[in-house]
């Protein structure tokens, strides 16, 4: 009978982090299953149930009885307080299965302490995380209209008049997922650059916690906008179905749409326009839900293209096995398979070359449009730093594709949780002019990315930095996909098409 639930070496690194840095308690090992229960509260704040990812890792080297966390066969005893709450949630009786009931906490504990991981960010205090995360939480019922947790203009005001600026604002803030926008006034010219130099003593000044105030200018006279951060507690899911209307609207060729902006509207842009992206982030960022954005996108065209994906992992993207329009119906898992397979992109991108000519064509749109049934193709590539490292002469066909293979209609989609100069290579960058950042540990990473800082002050859960090329960067708050959106996406493309 189990009775104990494992964790990760990381995991253990992380409990002794959370105890001397976090919680001041340096050196107390023996409060683990403090750091485990504050990790069940917070995975129970999320509406669905923690998958696979998080069961017991073979050969866990960390370990905890229930009767440390739960408190079974002690005094006090909450056992029971737990497997009742756990079997209300699930609308199942765990205490016919103790197993099951052992595996549904181990889930929990896993993913609270992945949640816990993306909220607290180097620098910040653990116990505000604590505060937005477990006390400001919204309903489900929530009215998307409310503007819970936004910073009234009478608090801004005082801040700012501390900081020697003089402002007024510009109608009411607007409420945006994550972000309250206000527009404002300034009094005079020399406020613009107090107001600049002084976001840092604001954002004391009005009692923010966590997170940067964004500062930019908009058209007219001494006006400005500050973007403020509200409590992760106040955030509003951004659900994938009702962006889906967004972007099948467009007339782009190939539209895709990562989420929304800060203030709520849908971002929209044309793949095909990219010609190729670069999508980079830390563990927890929201890097593959991001990317699962964009692809879903792609298989709600009319005209989707065909998909190469790769995952050395082997773990994110098992739900698009079967999928028609992925070449061979099986992501790629297997390194020299995959080498070979971009050789053979390579090969295939030349034939197309040749076609091109056959239709007196100068691009791909030009030879559909005169009848050729050439599909796109996006090459995607998840965790491109272990495959550049696991396999010599992964980069090659990578470049060759990058540089040559927009006219004939194949693109690259790549990812990362290391943005470093060794996983993305000069060739590549060069190559490769649009780009998605989502929170990165230091500016040398935000840099390698975007080629300028800024994504290291993101705020984790798919907030992000895109910028596409020859547009000016822009911020946006991913949507949310789960594994039942993929699904339903996979099907209904092979529906359409068989």
């Amino acid at each position: 009978m189990k009775d104990s639930i494992y964790f990760t070496v990381e995991e253990r690194a992380f409990f002794e982090r959370i105890i001397d840095d976090g919680l001041m308690q340096d050196g107390r090992r023996g409060v683990y299953w403090w750091i485990v229960r504050i990790a069940i509260a917070r995975s129970l704040q999320e509406s669905d149930e923690p998958d696979e990812r998080y069961r017991a890792m073979p050969k866990s080297p960390s370990e905890l009885h229930l009767e440390q966390i739960t408190g079974r066969a002690k005094e006090p005893d909450y056992d029971d307080a737990f497997a009742l709450l756990l079997s209300l949630r699930r609308d199942e009786d765990l205490f016919e299965n103790h197993d099951l009931y052992v595996e549904v906490l181990q889930r929990h504990a896993r993913r609270g302490m992945e949640l816990l991981h993306e909220s607290w960010l180097p620098g910040t205090s653990f116990h505000d995380v604590l505060l937005d995360s477990l006390y400001f939480r919204p309903s489900v019922d929530d009215d998307h209209s409310t503007n819970k947790g936004d910073v009234q203009f009478d608090i801004l005001k005082k801040g700012l008049q501390q900081i020697g600026v003089d402002a007024n604002p510009i109608g009411e803030p607007i409420s945006g997922p994550r972000l309250s926008r206000h527009r404002l006034t300034l009094g005079g010219v020399e406020d613009y650059d107090r107001l600049r130099r002084g976001l840092e003593d604001l954002a004391f000044a009005i009692g923010l916690g966590t997170g940067t105030i964004a500062f930019g200018r908009e058209p007219g006279e001494r006006r400005v906008v500050l973007d403020i951060p509200r409590p992760s507690g106040a955030w509003r899911d951004v659900p994938w179905p009702p962006l889906v209307e967004a972007f099948m609207s467009s007339d782009a060729a190939l539209a895709v749409c990562p989420g929304v902006d800060v203030i709520g509207e849908p971002v929209v842009f044309d793949f095909v326009e990219a010609p190729h992206m670069f999508v980079a982030g830390a563990t927890g960022s929201g890097k593959s839900v991001c990317m699962n954005a964009i692809l879903l996108s792609m298989l709600a065209s009319d005209n989707p293209p065909e998909l190469l994906m790769i995952d050395p992992k082997g773990v994110d993207f098992a739900e698009y096995d079967g999928l028609k329009l992925l070449r061979g119906e099986k992501v790629v898992t297997e390194m020299g398979a995959a080498v070979e397979m971009l050789r053979a992109v390579v090969e295939e991108m030349d034939a197309r070359q040749e076609r091109l000519r056959e239709f007196g064509a100068r691009n791909i749109a030009e030879a559909r449009a005169a009848g050729s049934p050439m599909r796109r193709l996006v090459v995607v590539v998840d965790e491109l730093a272990d495959f550049l490292m696991s396999r010599t002469g992964a980069e090659e066909p990578l470049v060759r594709i990058a540089q040559k293979a927009r006219a004939v209609g194949i693109h690259l989609l790549l990812a990362t949780q290391r943005p470093e100069a060794a996983t993305f290579p000069g060739l590549l960058r060069a190559n490769i002019p649009s780009r998605i950042a989502l929170t990165v540990q230091k500016s040398s990473d935000s840099r390698i990315i975007l080629d300028e800082s800024g994504a290291e002050d993101l705020m984790m859960r798919g907030d992000m930095l895109i910028k596409l090329a020859g547009r000016p960067l822009l911020r946006a708050h991913g949507a949310r996909v789960d594994v039942a959106d993929v699904k339903r996406a996979v099907t209904a493309a092979n529906s359409r098409h068989t």
